[in-house]
C-alpha cells in the first residue's frame, strides 16, 4: 500500500538538493582559477551534480519521495588555454591550462539553484500555515 505523500518531506528533499547544488557551484566559482590542484595532478576541472527524481511506485516509502542528488562528477569538457609565459604552470610553449569553469553559466547555474531553493522553502511554510490552520479549527 502506497503511503500518504507528504509535500513537507518533497520540499526537504528539494531543499536538501539545491543546498548541495549551490556548494558545488560556489566550489566551482572558488577555484576559476585554480591552475594547479594540491595533489599535482593539474587544473581544477568543473564539477557538476547529477540530480534525479524519484519515481513514485507501489512499494515507494515515504523516504523515496522528492529529488536527489545522484552524485557529483567532473565536467569533461576541454580546459582553457591561455598563453602566459610568465607563468609558473605554463608548459614548454608558454600556455597555462585553465579550469574550464565559466562564471557566467555557474551564477545563471547559481539563480536557478536559488530559485528552486525558494520555491521549496514556500511549499514548507505554507505546509506549516495549513497544519497551523487545521490544528486552530479543531480547536474551535
Amino acid at each position: 500500500m502506497l503511503e500518504a505523500i507528504s509535500a513537507r518531506d518533497i520540499a526537504v528533499s528539494g531543499l536538501k538538493t539545491q543546498r548541495t547544488r549551490m556548494n558545488v557551484i560556489a566550489n566551482n566559482i572558488a577555484n576559476a582559477l585554480t591552475t594547479r590542484m594540491p595533489s599535482g595532478e593539474g587544473p581544477f576541472r568543473r564539477q557538476m551534480a547529477i540530480v534525479r527524481g524519484e519515481s513514485l511506485g507501489p512499494r515507494a516509502t515515504a523516504g523515496e519521495y522528492g529529488v536527489r542528488v545522484k552524485g557529483i562528477v567532473a565536467d569533461p569538457s576541454p580546459l582553457r588555454t591561455v598563453y602566459d609565459p610568465g607563468h609558473p604552470d605554463a608548459d614548454g610553449e608558454g600556455y597555462v591550462r585553465y579550469p574550464n569553469v565559466d562564471i557566467a553559466v555557474e551564477m545563471t547555474n547559481l539563480v536557478v539553484a536559488q530559485r528552486a531553493y525558494d520555491a521549496n522553502t514556500a511549499v514548507v511554510v505554507s505546509d506549516k500555515r495549513m497544519a497551523q490552520k487545521a490544528l486552530e479549527i479543531i480547536q474551535s
